[in-house]
């Protein structure tokens, strides 16, 4: 079968993903449920230890920040939908030009996620010293505990301690911030 046989070959219901706008995932659910398309939208609790902040207590948050799910039959549905739809920024795509079809993932991935979930909250268990330390080996990074990294801006200029990757692009770091060790979560220059 050729390249061009195969994008055209039938495949049925698959899952896409979808890129959002920063912060603005659960518009771009709403949205898309509204055309009929099945979502998922992975969500977590606040991390333990959240704070409340001007009376407002932490509210649950995307398992993948910017990142949500489509299942679609690229055949039967009207997909370039996705790209007009408000908080969308795009697509994962294969392939270029006219031939461009969104890349479909592993319905394993989803339905792995989908199996941790408990009152519709994904429940990632910390603490499990072999499972953080399966996950922290799965993430590309060239970073270890322990290196110094440097973080220089427009306004800034930190010194940094890199503890552990988070996700496929943050990372913990410790600096120093008014006389104390500070821990945060930042996100990492691409191709770390």
């Amino acid at each position: 079968m050729t390249a061009s046989a195969e994008q055209s070959a039938p495949q049925g219901k698959r899952w896409y993903v979808v890129v959002t706008h920063v912060n603005q995932e659960r518009m771009a659910q709403y949205q898309l449920k509204q055309q009929g398309f099945e979502v998922y939208l992975p969500m977590v609790p606040p991390p333990p230890g959240a704070r409340v902040r001007n009376g407002i207590a932490p509210a649950n948050r995307p398992m993948i920040p910017r990142y949500l799910f489509v299942s679609i039959d690229l055949d039967q549905e009207r997909w370039r939908a996705l790209f007009s739809t408000m908080g969308v920024t795009e697509v994962i795509m294969r392939g270029t030009g006219e031939a461009a079809r969104p890349n479909p993932i592993p319905s394993k991935f989803i339905e792995e996620i989908q199996a941790r979930e408990v009152n519709g909250l994904v429940v990632l268990k910390h603490g499990d010293r072999q499972a953080e330390a399966a996950l922290a080996a799965s993430l590309p990074s060239k970073y270890r505990r322990g290196d110094k990294l440097r973080y220089t801006g427009p306004t800034a200029d930190y010194e940094m301690i890199f503890e552990e990757m988070v996700d496929g692009n943050r990372a913990a770091v410790l600096f120093k911030l008014l006389g104390r060790d500070s821990r945060q979560i930042i996100p990492l220059p691409s191709g770390t």
